[in-house]
């Protein structure tokens, strides 16, 4: 709650042209925010830039925050769009400044900081996320990355609760199926596994959820 209420004091200051407030709310957001764009692109250029893309349109657009949600809530909505219209091929627009700082020098987080999924998710899993459609990987990544409810990413991508646990849970049993499936080949002996990898080629990929 106190940063919910620090985050409307500094957005109500920002609203009204305080470049400085904003970069406080830029501070307050921005790793979380990295990580979840560095898991949604798969690289640490892509990520920066789209970040900074995020914060660009959200500074040009604090005018019109009136403080009607949590400014949490206006970014994620920024973010949401912002995301998968990036990788509907549109390259982010990151040129542009904040006050008196280049968004193109905003700290970002680098390679080395700590990513809560490293320890937790395998290797594998993370790759093959990359194969899951935007729009479901996002919801999967606000849920597990982030700590969104069910009822916030609804809200965010204008689609229901209801939708938003199905997707999430044929995206978990989905990676769940292909990591086993990559286990049980990992364990066979090297002339099995090719052999049945030319048995397995040409086969139909699992079905994508609409």
């Amino acid at each position: 709650m106190e940063r919910v209420q620090e985050d409307a004091v500094l957005a109500a200051k920002a609203s009204r042209g305080d470049a400085d407030a904003f970069c406080a709310l830029i501070r307050s957001h921005h790793r979380s925010m990295y990580l979840l764009s560095l898991r949604f692109c798969g690289n640490h250029h892509d990520a920066e830039d789209l970040v900074q893309e995020v914060f660009l349109k959200a500074y040009r657009g604090i005018g019109g925050f009136h403080g009607a949600s949590s400014f949490k809530t206006w970014l994620t909505r920024i973010m949401v769009n912002t995301f998968l219209n990036f990788k509907r091929g549109n390259r982010p627009e990151t040129a542009g400044r904040i006050g008196d700082v280049d968004v193109a020098d905003m700290p970002a987080a680098g390679a080395a900081e700590a990513d809560p999924l490293r320890g937790v998710m395998a290797r594998q899993i993370l790759d093959r996320l990359a194969e899951i459609p935007p729009r479901q990987r996002l919801m999967f990544l606000m849920r597990h990355e982030q700590g969104f409810t069910t009822d916030e990413i609804a809200r965010s991508l204008g689609t229901t609760a209801g939708t938003v646990k199905k997707t999430i849970h044929r995206v978990v049993e989905r990676l769940r199926g292909e990591f086993v499936s990559g286990l049980r080949g990992a364990a066979r002996p090297r002339g099995e596994r090719d052999e049945a990898n030319e048995q397995e080629e040409g086969h139909a990929r699992l079905p994508e959820v609409p």
